[in-house]
């Protein structure tokens, strides 16, 4: 699926880092194949059977997508960590970005559910997922948080005007209108958000249609991947298109698109569409798509917010690709 980690290590602690997504059609097939699986069970690949699990709650389900590419990556994971271990480390950090955080979710939870035996029991994880997409339902990130991100061991570090933390696609499981939520429009406690409500309604109007649809399209996907892998036989797809949030998160500011002024002498109405102005009549370059999710800014967000001397001393504080 186009992903590789690397391994860093110390003499105390190793650090397994995943790759986000990149620019081959694998790697977005990866994140289309968004289709839920149990969280326990079995993937065929060329025949050959492995099992996998990623929760002890038999409801809950896993994205199809990540958890294909962490059950095909888990020969090359296992033998990286025991080679840690031989080396006399057993703390692992387990980090990604995007694509990468959601992997290092699901790896975190796939070692600590591994049967005894295959790795040591010393080992310790911490896993740091940043402006990761969700990877699994409601039970799966309930049980995760319990188990690691209550405790500390687990974080999701997001900018809020990100979109990418927010994907893939689900909708609230609470009931569309409640008397609280009716209370708190009148009190002016809660906005009130017609456009917010119709999008529920549709949603659960067709709840069973969508998530048909997206089964359907997965399916198609696995298709796909039959092409590139021989043969893969996927669990059923759970009838499941609510995804949570996983990790104990931490909220950077958002990332400030610096003013770029913008020669507008000779430019066409379609190039004027490119930039925007202000009250001063003054013309700027405009925020790129998905500035917000660039992993260079989120690295400048992380020490900007905690570790504000580094951050002053950089000499880059956009890369010039992003702008």
């Amino acid at each position: 699926m186009d992903n590789k980690f690397e391994v860093y290590q110390n003499d105390s602690i190793g650090i397994i880092n995943y790759r986000g997504s990149t620019a081959k059609l694998i790697s977005w097939i990866e994140n289309c194949y968004s289709a839920m699986i149990p969280a326990s069970g079995s993937i065929l690949l060329n025949e050959q059977s492995f099992d996998y699990k990623f929760a002890e709650d038999a409801l809950a389900a896993v994205h199809a997508g990540y958890a294909l590419t962490v059950v095909i990556i888990s020969e090359d994971l296992i033998e990286q960590i025991n080679a840690l271990n031989k080396a006399g480390i057993h703390h692992i950090i387990i980090t990604g970005h995007s694509q990468g955080g959601a992997l290092a979710t699901l790896t975190r939870a796939y070692l600590e559910n591994l049967p005894a035996g295959i790795l040591s029991e010393h080992n310790r994880y911490k896993t740091y997922a940043f402006a990761q997409p969700m990877s699994g339902n409601k039970e799966f990130a309930e049980e995760y948080d319990t188990r690691f991100s209550h405790l500390g061991t687990s974080y999701s570090i997001v900018n809020p005007k990100d979109p990418v933390p927010y994907m893939p696609f689900n909708y609230e499981e609470e009931r569309l209108v409640t008397k609280e939520k009716v209370v708190s429009w009148l009190l002016g406690t809660k906005e009130f958000k017609p456009k917010k409500l119709g999008q529920d309604a549709m949603i659960r109007l067709f709840e069973g249609g969508l998530t048909g649809y997206i089964n359907n399209s997965n399916a198609l996907i696995n298709k796909i991947l039959d092409f590139k892998f021989g043969s893969i036989t996927m669990p059923e797809f759970v009838a499941d298109i609510n995804y949570y949030p996983t990790g104990d998160r931490k909220e950077l500011p958002k990332f400030d698109y610096p003013k770029i002024e913008v020669d507008v002498t000779g430019l066409t109405e379609a190039e004027l569409d490119d930039l925007v102005q202000d009250e001063n009549g003054t013309w700027y370059k405009k925020e790129t798509k998905f500035f917000q999710h660039k992993p260079y800014n989120y690295y400048v967000g992380v020490l900007k917010k905690w570790q504000y001397s580094s951050y002053d001393a950089l000499d880059l504080k956009y890369l010039p690709g992003d702008l």
